[in-house]
């Protein structure tokens, strides 16, 4: 089984946690791991090597590329890091011997065996990923109809072999380049342009991507925030709390925190904590919330607010103004071109 991260020294200790986790609960896999490397230290990398050879498994860090280079022009990343783009060159990144892989975010957890998954028949699709539940409005920014399937790229099955059949990486670079380096959720929306216009993503279970507002709202209220093209039906979303495969501790504007800051409250956080004793950073203290006071207020607030009026305008933001105002700005470089 082939599993990939991508992490920076920052995250070395997080992505620590995700590895001890997937391991843990493969026993008797053989797992080899890649870290695509955003600059992690030599001392964090002999940590992460020694960890996975604690477990009889193979750890081989890859060189980030230098992706604006590439693509030829500057990439608009806001909060993000270009790093993420990686995922974009993966037919570049990957030895020539990879045909299939998982590549898992390093904000996560796993807390059961990926196997089924792994094996899974693939079809004709390239990637396996799950629904993002977003609304019509972020499948127009990338050029897909309004319902069409839309991922989120934090766990995903590839079919690298077709990737690099269809030249995927050149698709992306003719894509961003397309986009003036301007894409909604950076590689998220590349990837989802690329491979969604010529119907190879498929969908699966959102157990394999618990994110945080599954825990953090009920079905309903998270279908009124997200007003989402497509959804999963809400016995799926109840499996992918109750039980969730894989827990991915994406960040949420009503809570802001995540498991490894000393005042988080996530429900697997619990969890997350008894893997980091697991690894070289056992120790180390949790991190201080050291958001910036916008986000601070901003969580403070709609914790606060009436919650049928928070929903209300939450969505308004996420799934209309928030779109329109990207669209706006797409618009605007296209006429610069």
């Amino acid at each position: 089984m082939n599993v990939v991260y991508s992490s920076s020294d920052l995250f070395a200790e997080i992505v620590a946690v995700s590895i001890v986790s997937l391991l843990e609960n493969c026993l008797g896999e053989r797992i080899h791991i890649y870290i695509i490397n955003n600059g992690i230290k030599l001392e964090n990398q002999k940590k992460l090597r020694t960890l996975v050879e604690k477990y009889d498994q193979k750890l081989e860090f890859l060189a980030l590329p230098d992706i604006e280079k590439i693509v030829g022009r500057k990439i608009s990343v806001g909060r993000w890091n270009i790093s993420t783009f990686g995922r974009c060159f993966l037919c570049s990144i990957m030895p020539l011997s990879i045909d299939k892989m998982l590549f898992i975010d390093a904000d996560t957890i796993v807390r059961h065996s990926l196997v089924d998954i792994y094996n899974m028949d693939m079809g004709n699709k390239a990637v396996l990923g799950v629904d993002d539940c977003r609304g019509g409005a972020y499948r127009k920014n990338v050029g897909l109809p309004y319902a069409h399937e839309y991922i989120n790229c934090g766990f995903m099955l590839i079919n690298l072999k077709l990737w690099r059949k269809i030249n995927v990486e050149q698709q992306c670079i003719d894509f961003i380049n397309d986009h003036n380096g301007g894409i909604t959720y950076m590689d998220q929306g590349v990837l989802n342009g690329v491979l969604g216009k010529a119907d190879l993503i498929g969908l699966i279970s959102p157990r394999y991507n618990a994110q945080r507002l599954y825990f953090d709202f009920s079905y309903n209220d998270f279908i009124k925030i997200r007003r989402p093209a497509y959804h999963y039906a809400e016995n799926e979303y109840e499996e992918a709390i109750k039980d969730p495969i894989v827990v991915h501790f994406t960040t949420c504007f009503i809570t802001g925190t995540r498991p490894w800051n000393d005042n988080d409250t996530h429900p697997y956080k619990n969890e997350y904590l008894r893997y980091k004793e697991l690894t070289p950073w056992a120790n180390a203290p949790l991190w201080a919330d050291d958001r910036k006071k916008g986000k601070k207020i901003m969580s403070f607030v709609c914790q606060h607010m009436p919650g049928a009026l928070m929903i209300t305008g939450i969505s308004f933001v996420h799934a209309v103004l928030y779109p329109m105002v990207r669209n706006i700005k797409m618009k605007k470089r296209n006429r610069r071109k």
